[in-house]
């Protein structure tokens, strides 16, 4: 064994002992205290439903949104806050008013983001930036403004909403891959790291849910472009999707995965990942378990050139 994983063994011991006893001193929850939530992305779709779902089990909920036109903020127990997760001095301010409101935030659930399409090559870095910036180190911006006060408070759940495609890299979905990927790991890692401060730290990967998900198409424009055709047609399938087809499976509605993450959040000891229906559990298990890599390249093969034949030599 190297001396750096000594190292980390030795240090990862000291955490442990560290946090059994400061778990046992620590001021416990007092019965019947109503958990503050803080949820980005909160507009539409999951964060919307969550945090209506949330405000009706009587919880003080925070739903961190860029812009208050068209939200209703007449509901009990849920307030709106003005908030950028790409701005640093935004998320300092309302975290601080919270913190000033409330004295604490118990859960944060890591909400905000979008899906990048079309081809590697037809993406502009500004794309590339952008899908990080939002996805990414937009999660990890919340959590460094919100983990001290957690840390000082001995308690705390971070819920990174991830998806199906953290695991495995969809073809043409490539970056939003990428950035749900980076979440995972850095969440992986989190979850040891806040053990002496029993912080726990899980995530959530859903499937399909019949949102209004932001689907933002490559900007770079290539000369005789040979992704063309896949690129229009998978952003004009997005677009077409109607309100029906989203109401049948494999499509799940934002109020189930809000009941989903209401459950997360009462389990006492909750797991690092979870997939919110059986159909990403059996996708998430097959791909954890291929480590060659081999399966799901011969079966995303078959898919792509079936899917060639289908539409790009028609």
């Amino acid at each position: 064994m190297s001396v750096l994983k000594k190292s980390i063994l030795i240090v990862l011991l000291i955490f442990c002992f560290k946090s059994l006893s400061l778990q046992a001193i620590a001021v416990s929850k007092i019965e019947g205290d109503k958990k503050v939530v803080l949820i980005t992305g909160a507009s539409s779709g999951i964060g919307l439903s969550t945090a209506k779902y949330l405000a009706k089990k009587d919880y003080i909920v925070y739903g961190a949104v860029r812009n208050l036109s068209s939200l209703d903020t007449n509901i009990k127990n849920l307030h709106f806050e003005t908030l950028d997760v790409t701005d640093t001095q935004s998320i300092q301010k309302t975290v601080s008013k919270i913190i000033s409101k409330e004295g604490r935030i118990d859960v944060l659930i890591n909400n905000a983001g979008y899906a990048l399409g079309g081809s590697l090559e037809t993406l502009s870095m500004d794309d590339i930036k952008n899908q990080m910036d939002v996805n990414f180190f937009g999660a990890i911006r919340m959590c460094q403004e919100v983990l001290p006060h957690m840390r000082k408070n001995q308690r705390g759940h971070i819920i990174n909403i991830s998806s199906e495609q953290g695991v495995y890299g969809l073809p043409y979905g490539s970056l939003y891959s990428a950035s749900k990927a980076a979440l995972e790991s850095v969440s992986e890692s989190l979850s040891i790291e806040l053990l002496p401060w029993n912080i726990k730290v899980s995530i959530v990967e859903p499937g399909q849910v019949a949102t209004n998900f932001v689907l933002k198409m490559g900007s770079k424009k290539l000369k005789d472009n040979p992704y063309q055709k896949i690129c229009d047609f998978m952003e004009s399938s997005h677009n077409k999707i109607t309100q029906k087809e989203k109401a049948l499976p494999p499509y799940q509605k934002p109020d189930e995965i809000a009941a989903f993450l209401y459950d997360i959040m009462n389990v006492t000891d909750p797991q690092l990942r979870y997939q919110t229906n059986k159909l990403s559990k059996g996708i998430v298990s097959m791909k954890l378990n291929d480590i060659s890599g081999e399966d799901y390249f011969k079966k995303m093969t078959i898919m792509i050139q079936d899917f060639q034949k289908r539409l790009i030599n028609k």
